[in-house]
């Protein structure tokens, strides 16, 4: 288990850090630390870095060290690595060259003090067809991270997506007529549920890994800037070039844009999505604390009479049943189209009389309800089913790993923050 309460750079640490270039540094420094801080994020806690060896991944590791090493007073030049932080590396073994790179990327980001560890992917059942590489290597990547995290007590792992992304999953969704909620992209924090962490009862949103993107607000070319003020080098992946997948014509599309203003318009849009999203999420939130039960055993009941759906927007109604169908599913993708259609169909076809499945959950009227209220379970056909390890499960709350109400108190932290802050409530989990 890492050390989260001391930290012990080496001198050539400290060293590595002063060659920051002063004034874009101090700036990417200032609003790192604002960003961690809205996430409730301090420096003693323990946390994952998803790391490629690209820009941005190293930009990352380079504030995150930063932040940590700015947050510690007591150092031991025993130690070599910074306590309470691991980067993960993940090879997907779809390239021939993959395995070398992933070991030079360790070597770059052992050298900055940060402890790394590579894990491969094992394609069980053959590499994944062209049209689905980028999404399957992406689960793949998620799964590595979950399992590191549990293997490793740490309750939060921290990804390095920034405004350029943002701006290119909206054109992306913008071109499969999304919704709003959709358009507002990813979230500043949001919560993993891994397959290997089994309910049992208590607070069903605070049983998860916290996700933090605290380089949202920094554009692509923040990143390089924040390499090279570190003297930081990084690897490229070549299949980011590769127009075989839509998200890369996109990203050379906007790249070639001379500008400002249209990606200072996109943000803007991003801006008013999230908020809107944010509204929406909070309203969720408390209609799942009155109307959603989650069992100790891994299921949902929905007390639909108290419900009411028929009364429930359509916006607000599709978000709430996504929500649960995602914690009991563990999947990460949300309910899209005529699915989400039928279960709307479903849900406000009270007393509820048949049975359907649908992603990757069974949905049927609970015993003895009389249809008034509706029990989802994880379907026996998904993949995640197979998949769940009950060794990882917590009986009781003084069972619970460290972890487990680290993020808890994490969260806690980032609402108090929120309620002082005005200005950035918004932000919070858009």
């Amino acid at each position: 288990m890492l050390n989260a309460l001391r930290f012990s750079p080496r001198s050539h640490l400290l060293r590595f850090f002063c060659k920051s270039s002063a004034s874009d540094m101090e700036r990417y420094k200032e609003s790192f630390a604002r960003r961690m801080a809205l996430a409730g994020l301090k420096p003693h806690h323990r946390i994952a870095l998803g790391v490629s060896g690209g820009p941005d991944s190293m930009a990352l590791c380079v504030m995150t060290a930063g932040w940590k090493l700015d947050g510690f007073i007591e150092r031991d030049e025993g130690l070599k690595f910074i306590g309470g932080l691991l980067a993960i590396v993940v090879d997907h073994r779809l390239r021939a060259e993959s395995a070398e790179e992933a070991i030079l990327v360790r070597e770059k980001v052992s050298k900055m003090g940060i402890k790394c560890e590579i894990r491969c992917c094992v394609w069980s059942e053959g590499r994944p067809k062209q049209g689905h590489l980028q999404e399957a290597a992406r689960e793949k990547r998620y799964e590595i991270f979950q399992d590191i995290c549990i293997e490793h007590q740490i309750g939060v792992l921290l990804i390095a997506h920034h405004a350029d992304d943002q701006a290119e999953l909206l054109i992306l969704r913008l071109s499969r007529n999304s919704g709003v909620l959709g358009l507002a992209g990813m979230p500043f924090t949001s919560q993993l549920f891994p397959t290997n962490l089994h309910y049992t009862g208590g607070n069903w949103g605070t049983n998860g890994i916290l996700m933090v993107r605290p380089l949202l607000e920094f554009g692509k070319d923040d990143m390089y800037k924040i390499c090279q003020g570190a003297n930081q080098p990084f690897v490229e992946d070549p299949t980011n070039q590769s127009k075989l997948f839509a998200r890369n014509r996109i990203r050379l599309s906007l790249r070639s844009m001379p500008s400002r203003v249209f990606k200072s318009e996109i943000q803007m849009l991003i801006t008013a999505c999230r908020l809107t999203r944010s509204f929406v999420e909070n309203a969720c939130f408390k209609m799942i604390k009155e109307n959603v039960a989650v069992m100790d055993h891994g299921y949902a009941i929905i007390d639909v009479e108290k419900l009411e759906p028929s009364n429930v927007d359509d916006l607000c109604l599709s978000k709430l049943l996504s929500m649960v169908l995602q914690f009991i599913s563990q999947r990460h993708r949300p309910v899209r189209g005529g699915t989400m259609q039928l279960l709307l169909d479903y849900i406000r076809a009270v007393p509820c009389k048949t049975s359907l499945t649908v992603a990757g959950c069974y949905i049927s009227p609970a015993p003895r309800s009389k249809g008034l209220k509706v029990l989802i379970s994880c379907s026996v056909d998904s993949p995640q089913s197979s998949r769940m390890r009950l060794s990882y499960t917590y009986p009781l709350l003084e069972q619970q790993p460290s972890f487990v109400r680290e993020v808890d108190e994490i969260i806690m932290d980032a609402k108090s923050y929120c309620d002082q802050s005005i200005s950035d409530d918004s932000d919070r989990r858009s």
